[in-house]
């Protein structure tokens, strides 16, 4: 006898118990008779056998009718093989699980392999028919398929509640994703978009209206090169009923790997902010052209006529004669101020940086708030070291100049605020500055805590474009109960990329505040008040208070003998 039928037997053995899914054999009776290794360790528990089941208990919703001997349509073919459908199988320990089935008929004596077969199967079972039925357990596929559609919701939530557009073309440039945003903004239906191909549809022609070639535009470019592209100017979307929105648009490639499939684009709407850019150039205009100039024609004419010896007005006229001088000298440089800062915000100057002493930047600075406060309006404890530092000058002046008015209490009336009960009695703004490591840090404090809508800005700005940055810190007991603290790089080289904005830090690693005394060093006045004018130290190693400026005039800034450092009670000792 020939033992190729052995081997063969043995071999298919091995291969379908290598089979990956699990393997049934029926008999008619409806009963397992069969199975392959995979079968018991996915149906089988320990002590409960899966050979001699009945089929309808491993899977309760399999069709019966498919069973052999079962009674079957006329019109149906008993060999066919049945498609892959899911089911809920039922361990040998009742517990259950999702699985997909597949069965087919084996006819008796039928099959190429027949010997092969009965010594595998056994040969009680040669000459009956049998199903066999392909059982593969979903517990992974389940669990894969629960994590994708998890994933395809969230996609579809983030593109629903995006404000951008964003449509996704194939390398042909046909639609095959839209959200709503890009639905609505285009006037389509997000389902009839689809399919169809998106340049001629809404990028086919220029802003004047002349035909734009498909080659000519960032879409076939990524498609082509996989380069991505970002326009803001010039780039237009046309709607369904025939306008031009102008977009700041944006593409990108999409890959399988090494291969590019497609590429997004994404647009927003450039209507909204073209009007806000149009209302503020015409703000800047009015303030450029139709405010400033009025200003300071009327600057000079009150500045002249309070300057006339010859002026035959009464003291209290011409009091109030100076008093005007000075409040639109005051607006005038405010207005100057805004639109130098608006320039350099917009791009259209740019930062002048070269090393100078920290002390005339700070004096400058002092000088400045003078204008904008108003004369004899505040004083003064400076300190100011020699230190030198690579910063544009007259910007950091002028946030300097800023940062001391916002903390001064002055208005735009050049009124003090909250002149009340509860308003601080000491008017002394406190300027200290120091190099602490790589940059230098310059302290402002008064007798109110800031935050003006018109300098806060400004400040914060000048410093960001210096590399620096401006911090409020809470000083309690002190007047105003806050402190500012400037710090920009001493060097252009130390100065953090755009957009980073370093912290503070001592030698400690701890952001500190430089004590300055309860109440700072200032002049004193007679029964009045204190005397209105700059704090600052004399050789006896005492603070004295500047006399007060004449009305209308600038305020003298006093200066200490070259190489001495400022001392006293009233500065800070840094």
């Amino acid at each position: 006898m020939s033992s190729r039928p052995a081997r063969g037997a043995a071999r298919l053995a091995a291969i379908l118990d290598a089979l990956p899914d699990a393997l049934l054999l029926v008999n008619g009776n409806g009963t397992v008779v069969k199975a392959n290794a995979i079968a018991g360790e996915t149906l089988e528990a320990p002590g409960a056998p899966l050979v001699g089941r009945g089929l309808l208990d491993i899977i309760p919703a399999f069709d019966p009718r498919r069973i052999p001997g079962s009674m079957r349509r006329p019109d149906e073919d008993p060999g066919a093989r049945t498609r892959p459908t899911r089911m809920i199988a039922r361990r040998t320990d009742g517990s259950e699980l999702q699985v997909e089935v597949t069965s087919a008929l084996l006819q008796a004596g039928q099959t190429p392999y027949a010997s092969a077969i009965d010594a595998v199967f056994g040969d009680d079972h040669a000459s009956e028919e049998l199903l066999m039925l392909v059982v593969r357990d979903l517990s992974g596929t389940l669990d894969t398929e629960a994590e994708l559609a998890r994933q395809q919701r969230q996609t579809e939530m983030i593109l629903r509640a995006a404000s951008e557009g964003v449509v996704g073309v194939d390398t042909a440039g046909r639609v095959v994703l839209v959200n709503p945003a890009a639905a609505q903004l285009l006037g389509h239906r997000a389902g009839k978009l689809g399919g169809q191909e998106l340049h001629p549809l809404v990028h086919h022609s220029r802003p004047d209206g002349t035909p734009l070639p498909f080659e000519e535009t960032p879409l076939h470019d990524t498609l082509v090169s996989g380069r991505k592209h970002r326009v803001r100017v010039g780039q237009v979307l046309w709607t369904k009923d025939g306008r031009a929105v102008p977009v700041d648009m944006t593409t990108a490639p999409v890959r399988e790997g090494d291969q590019l499939v497609g590429a997004v684009m994404t647009f927003t709407d450039r209507r909204p902010q073209d009007a806000m850019n149009a209302r503020h150039e015409q703000l800047l205009a009015v303030l450029g052209h139709s405010l400033r100039g009025p200003l300071e024609e009327l600057r000079g004419e009150l500045t002249a006529l309070a300057a006339d010896p010859a002026g035959q007005l009464w003291p209290e006229a011409n009091q109030i004669l100076h008093h005007l001088a000075a409040g639109y000298a005051r607006m005038a440089t405010l207005v100057d101020n805004v639109l130098a800062y608006q320039r350099l915000d917009a791009g259209r100057e740019q930062l002048a940086r070269k090393k100078v002493a920290l002390d005339e930047v700070i004096g400058a600075g002092v000088d400045g708030a003078t204008e904008l406060i108003g004369p004899g309006r505040a004083q003064f404890a400076v300190h100011a070291p020699t230190t030198e530092a690579e910063v544009d000058p007259e910007r950091l002046a002028q946030a300097l100049a800023h940062l001391i008015a916002d903390v001064a209490g002055v208005d735009a009336t050049g009124r003090p605020v909250n002149a009340g009960e509860g308003a601080p009695t000491d008017s002394t703004i406190v300027v200290a500055a120091a190099q602490r490591g790589d940059v230098v840090r310059i302290e402002v404090r008064g007798p109110f805590p800031g935050g003006d809508p018109v300098h806060a800005p400004l400040v914060s700005g000048i410093v960001r474009m210096h590399g620096g940055v401006l911090q409020t810190h809470e000083v309690p007991g002190a007047a105003g109960g806050t402190a500012y603290v400037l710090e920009v790089p001493v060097s252009a080289d130390a100065a953090p990329a755009p957009g980073h904005v370093p912290r503070p830090r001592d030698a400690a690693g701890e952001t500190t505040v430089m004590p300055v005394p309860v109440q700072p060093a200032r002049g004193t006045g007679g029964p009045g008040g204190p005397v209105r004018g700059m704090a600052t130290g004399n050789d006896s190693g005492h603070v004295v208070a500047a006399p007060p400026a004449a009305p209308g005039r600038p305020m003298p800034r006093p200066r200490r003998p070259e190489g001495e450092e400022p001392r006293g009670p009233g500065l800070l000792a840094l």
